[in-house]
C-alpha cells in the first residue's frame, strides 16, 4: 500500500450534490425497505386471494402476472438501494494528486477502427496534454483500422509529443470482439518491456480532461485491493433535454453509485483507469462478450477485487445523432450481455473460475429476463385493459379491501422509493427513470436473436468504439429516407403501435365502464381504475411515447464545431458554458412536486376506502 503522504494526495471537499445527496440516504434505505416488504406482503395476499377464488379468469392470473414482471424489475433496484445504504463499505470522494514525487507510470490507450481521423486527433492531442509529467505516460494509439492517414498524422504529432505512439494489429474491422482483442494486444505485446503500474482506456470520441489523471489515480493508489476506477461519461453533443436519455445519468448517479458504495461499480468503457497486474491475473480483457468493460467488472468482483466510480467532469465524448444510430449502440450491449452465457462452456474462457461461471451467466439471463418482462408486459396492457371482469377475485368486500388498501401502498411505495433514490442521487430524474429505453425491448430481443441464430457473420463481429462511423448517423439523407430509417429499420413502428393501441385501449375502457348501469367507485376501483393497472399505463405511455416524439420533433444535436473551443497549441476542449450546463444539476423542487402529487392521491384514496 502506498501511503498517501508519499504521493501528496490531497482530498477535496464533497460538491455540493454529494451533500445534498447525503441527506437523503437515510431516507432512501428506510423507504427501500419498506418498498420490499409491501410487495411481498401485496404479492402474497394477492396469490392467496386468487387461489382461493370460486371463480378464477383468466385476466386476473394474467394482470397478477404483469404486475410481478414489472415489480421484480423495481424489487432488483431497491434491494439494491438497501444494501448499498446498510453498511456503505466505500465512498469515492474527490481527491488530487499534487506533486510529481514518486507518481506511477501510467499507459493512456486509445482504441479506434475506422473512425473519422480528426475525431480521432482531437482525443490524441487531448490526451497528450494531460496535466502531468510527460516523462510518466505514454500515449498509445491502437488502430485495428490501419489507416494510412492516421498513421501519417500520428507521426506528424510525435514531433511535438514524443510520449505518443502509433501501433496496429492491422484492419481487425469486423473480426471477433475486435476491442477487446486490441487492448489486449496492448496488454500481452506491447508492454511486455517496460510495463506501466496503471492504464488507461480511451474512445476515439472521448476527449480527458487535463487533470484527468490528478483526479483518479489517488482513489487506487490509496487503496492496494481497488483493481479498477470507472469515471462518468459526459457527452457535448446531446441535444436539449436528452429525450433518448443517452447520458445515461440514471445509471452513473444512482445503479453506478449505489453499487461504487459496496465497492461493485461497474466498467462504463471509456475513462477507465486498471492497475495493469490485476487485469493480467484476470486474464485481460475478456473476449466472449461485446460488453467486455462489463465483463471485465464481473471477473475483477468475483476475483475479490474493488472497482470504484468517480461522477465528477473529466471527460467528454459523443453520442449516436439519431434514433437508429442509437438503437445500433445500445443492440451491440445488449447482445453482449445475453453472450454472458457463454461462460459456461469451458472453452470460452478458462481464465474465469469456474464459481464465477454461474455469476456471470445468470447475470445475463436475468438482464435478458427483464427485456422479456417489459415486452410481455407492454404488449398484455391493452388486452388487459379491454378485457370483460376485473382483475382481482369480487370476495367479500373486506377481502376487495384489502386488496385495493395494499395495491395503492404497494404503487406508493414504488413511486416513493423512485423519488428517495433521485433525492439520494441529488438529480432530479422524471417518473420511471429506471425504465429509460424499456421501449427498445421488443427491439433488443429481436436483435439477440436474429444475431445469435440468423446472422452469417461470425459470433463477435462488431466494430466497437466511437458511433462516428456508423452509417446510421448520417445527417445527408432525404426526410423519406430518415423517417424509414426511424420507424421501419429502428424498430419503433412497434412502439407507435402500441401507444395507440394502449391509449385507445384505455379510452375504450373508459366508455364502457361510464356508460354501464351501477358503476360505481369500488367497481371502478378494481377494473380499469385498479392502482396497478394505472401505474402500469402511466410506465407504458411514458415510454413509448419517447420514440414518437422523437420522430414528429427530431432533436438537434450539436456540431463540434459549435461544443469545442481549441487552445493556443490546437487541443480542442468543450467550451466552458458546455461543461457547466452538462456539469450543473437542475432545481430538486419541481421533482418533488412531480412524485409528491401522485403519492398523496394514492394516499388519499386509501383514507376513502378505510372510512
Amino acid at each position: 500500500m502506498f501511503p498517501d503522504h508519499v504521493h501528496d494526495i490531497e482530498e477535496l471537499s464533497p460538491d455540493d450534490r454529494t451533500l445534498f445527496a447525503q441527506k437523503y440516504r437515510k431516507y432512501l434505505h428506510h423507504i427501500a425497505q419498506a418498498a420490499i416488504w409491501i410487495t411481498y406482503i401485496y404479492f402474497a395476499v394477492r396469490l392467496f386471494f386468487t387461489l382461493t377464488a370460486p371463480e378464477r379468469t383468466w385476466n386476473m392470473w394474467v394482470m397478477l402476472g404483469v404486475e410481478g414482471l414489472f415489480a421484480h424489475i423495481s424489487l432488483n433496484h431497491q434491494r439494491l438501494s438497501f444494501a448499498a445504504t446498510t453498511k456503505p463499505t466505500h465512498q469515492t470522494l474527490r481527491k488530487r494528486l499534487r506533486s510529481n514525487e514518486n507518481l506511477p507510470r501510467v499507459d493512456v490507450l486509445v482504441t479506434c477502427c475506422g473512425e473519422p481521423v480528426e475525431i480521432i486527433l482531437d482525443t490524441v492531442r487531448a490526451a497528450c496534454n494531460l496535466d502531468y509529467p510527460a516523462s510518466r505516460f505514454r500515449v498509445r494509439l491502437l488502430d485495428d483500422g490501419a489507416s494510412i492517414d492516421l498513421r501519417d498524422a500520428i507521426a506528424k504529432l510525435t514531433t511535438e509529443w514524443t510520449h505518443l505512439s502509433y501501433h496496429t494489429r492491422g484492419k481487425q474491422s469486423g473480426q471477433s470482439f475486435a476491442k477487446a482483442g486490441n487492448l489486449n494486444y496492448a496488454l500481452f505485446s506491447l508492454q511486455t518491456e517496460d510495463p506501466p503500474e496503471f492504464c488507461t482506456v480511451v474512445d476515439a470520441d472521448s476527449i480527458l480532461m487535463p487533470e484527468f489523471l490528478r483526479a483518479t489515480l489517488p482513489h487506487l493508489l490509496a487503496d492496494p485491493e481497488a483493481a479498477l476506477l470507472t469515471t462518468r461519461q459526459y457527452f457535448y453533443n446531446l441535444p436539449r433535454g436528452d429525450p433518448l436519455s443517452q447520458s445515461r445519468a440514471y445509471f452513473y448517479t444512482c445503479e453506478n453509485t449505489e453499487l461504487d458504495l459496496l465497492g461493485h461499480a461497474l466498467d462504463a468503457g471509456s475513462g477507465a483507469v486498471f492497475r495493469r497486474d490485476a487485469i493480467l491475473d484476470a486474464g485481460g480483457y475478456p473476449i466472449y462478450s461485446f460488453s467486455e468493460d462489463w465483463q471485465l467488472s464481473l471477473i475483477l468482483r468475483g476475483l475479490g477485487k474493488r472497482t470504484m466510480q468517480v461522477q465528477e467532469v473529466l471527460q467528454f465524448g459523443l453520442v449516436p445523432t439519431s434514433l437508429a444510430g442509437h438503437l445500433k449502440q445500445r443492440n451491440r450491449w445488449h447482445i453482449g450481455h445475453s453472450q454472458q452465457i457463454s461462460v459456461l462452456f469451458p472453452s470460452v474462457n478458462k481464465a474465469i473460475p469456474e464459481h464465477l461461471r454461474w455469476d456471470i451467466a445468470l447475470g445475463g439471463l436475468s438482464i435478458m429476463a427483464g427485456l422479456v418482462s417489459y415486452s410481455i408486459g407492454f404488449v398484455a396492457l391493452p388486452f388487459l385493459l379491454v378485457s370483460d371482469g376485473g382483475f382481482i377475485p369480487a370476495g367479500s368486500t373486506f377481502e376487495i379491501k384489502m386488496q385495493l388498501v395494499l395495491a395503492i401502498a404497494h404503487v406508493a411505495s414504488t413511486w416513493a422509493y423512485d423519488w428517495a433514490r433521485s433525492a439520494h442521487a441529488g438529480v432530479p430524474f422524471a417518473p420511471f427513470a429506471h425504465a429509460e429505453n424499456s421501449w427498445l425491448a421488443g427491439a433488443h430481443l429481436y436483435a439477440i436473436v436474429r444475431f445469435h441464430l440468423l446472422g452469417s457473420k461470425p459470433k463477435g463481429s462488431f466494430v466497437t468504439g466511437s458511433t462516428a462511423n456508423s452509417r446510421e448517423n448520417a445527417t445527408s439523407i432525404s426526410s423519406f429516407q430518415k423517417a424509414y430509417r426511424d420507424t421501419l429499420q429502428s424498430g419503433a413502428l412497434l412502439n407507435i403501435c402500441l401507444f395507440i393501441a394502449t391509449v385507445g385501449a384505455m379510452l375504450f375502457a373508459i366508455w364502457v365502464a361510464t356508460s354501464g348501469v351501477g358503476s360505481t367507485i369500488p367497481t371502478l376501483l378494481t377494473t380499469i381504475g385498479w392502482p396497478p393497472l394505472l401505474h402500469l399505463f402511466l410506465l407504458a405511455i411514458f415510454n413509448n411515447w419517447v420514440p414518437i416524439v422523437h420522430l414528429f420533433n427530431s432533436p438537434i444535436y450539436y456540431s463540434r464545431e459549435s461544443r469545442l473551443l481549441s487552445t493556443e497549441k490546437g487541443i480542442s476542449y468543450p467550451r466552458a458554458d458546455v461543461e457547466d450546463e452538462l456539469s450543473v444539476e437542475k432545481s430538486f423542487l419541481g421533482l418533488c412536486c412531480l412524485f409528491a402529487v401522485p403519492t398523496l392521491l394514492f394516499g388519499a384514496l386509501v383514507g376513502i376506502l378505510i372510512l
